[in-house]
């Protein structure tokens, strides 16, 4: 998958936040989007925008120590879509580390379709405020 769009605003008094669309009318079990960088990140929000006919499936926030890792990424969340909502969020906020320093838990995220999307597609967006 490739980045889709990217969208960055930058007001006075306000961090800069960048709109990344990293999906666009997907489905499929094990969909993967690129990473996200999230060195000196305040928040990351995954926002999820359901198609009509969803019923189901979960998507999860995952990070890795770099880019390219090849392994099985760590879970930092999921959402579970449903026939109720069209509209989904999980937001990541800093954390106090040992070292006192602030960050979010991983320097890259992505996001991955975890279980089948079902009746229908999802557009898949990750915020990232710094």
């Amino acid at each position: 998958m490739a980045i889709l769009s990217e969208t960055s605003k930058v007001s006075a008094g306000y961090p800069e936040t960048t709109l990344y669309k990293l999906m666009n009318d997907e489905s499929v079990d094990e969909t993967t989007s690129d990473a996200i960088d999230t060195f000196e990140a305040e928040e990351i929000t995954l926002l999820i925008e359901a198609g009509a006919g969803v019923n189901g499936g979960v998507v999860t926030l995952e990070g890795a120590v770099t880019s390219d890792y090849a392994g099985t990424w760590v879970s930092l969340g999921t959402v579970t879509t449903n026939g109720a909502s069209k509209l989904f969020a999980l937001s990541l906020s800093p954390t106090n580390d040992t070292s006192g320093d602030i960050g979010l838990p991983m320097p890259y995220i992505r996001a991955r379709i975890s279980t089948v999307i079902t009746g229908g597609t999802i557009d898949l967006y990750i915020m990232r405020r710094k």
